[in-house]
């Protein structure tokens, strides 16, 4: 028999805290953050809500570690998409936009809470979101088509404004298309398959001018 002292507490095994944030990913995609509960969250993951403090400071503690749990995946799916290393050009976008869309599309309840918590719902998500950009943002220059110019200085300057721009709009893009075609949105009305053809294409379009 095990001694009392070496038995790990359910609320305390290590898949606990796994459990625990996957249940709120589902209590925050369908309450909200505001009016979801650490009781929520502890009776959907079949824990006290003892378990839930034990493991994390709070809810924004919580909502945090649940939003960036689900960019590091997304970030994952973009890199199995295309690595880092990799060339990037205009099919390889394609294939990019697709996987994260099949992702998403697997991933409801993640693509709820990553596209329509509101802004700044805690400090830290406001950092989480920023840091998300940057990476993306920094990886969408791979895919730029025409060679920057290089006569001058005020050439340079513009080539690099140009180049910023388009990244910055294919990543915009590229991210607000989901919660523009969630069941509420202005573009739900459209077939699915219509809209991902049009965004890869408007996507590639992007880079192709820029």
């Amino acid at each position: 028999m095990v001694p009392a002292a070496r038995r790990a507490s359910p609320a305390h095994r290590p898949s606990r805290r796994s459990d625990i944030v996957n249940a709120s990913i589902r209590v925050f995609a369908r309450q909200g953050y505001a009016d979801a509960s650490i009781q929520d969250i502890a009776a959907e993951a079949g824990v006290a809500p003892t378990a839930v403090y034990y493991h994390f400071a709070g809810k924004e503690d919580l909502f945090d570690v649940a939003l960036r749990r689900i960019m590091e995946t997304v970030t994952a799916v973009v890199r199995g998409a295309r690595a880092d290393d990799e060339p990037g050009d205009v099919e390889a976008l394609g294939h990019v936009i697709e996987a994260v869309w099949d992702w998403l599309d697997a991933h409801p309840d993640e693509n709820q809470l990553l596209h329509h918590h509101l802004p700044g719902v805690t400090s830290q998500a406001r950092v989480l979101q920023k840091e998300f950009e940057a990476i993306h943002v920094e990886r969408g220059y791979a895919y730029l088509t025409k060679q920057p110019r290089t006569r001058n200085h005020r050439s340079a300057i513009a080539d690099h404004a140009t180049a910023s721009l388009a990244v910055r709009t294919l990543n915009s893009l590229v991210i607000l298309v989901h919660p523009l075609r969630s069941e509420e949105g202005p573009i739900a009305r459209h077939r699915p398959r219509d809209v991902r053809a049009a965004l890869v294409e408007v996507a590639q379009r992007i880079v192709s001018l820029s």
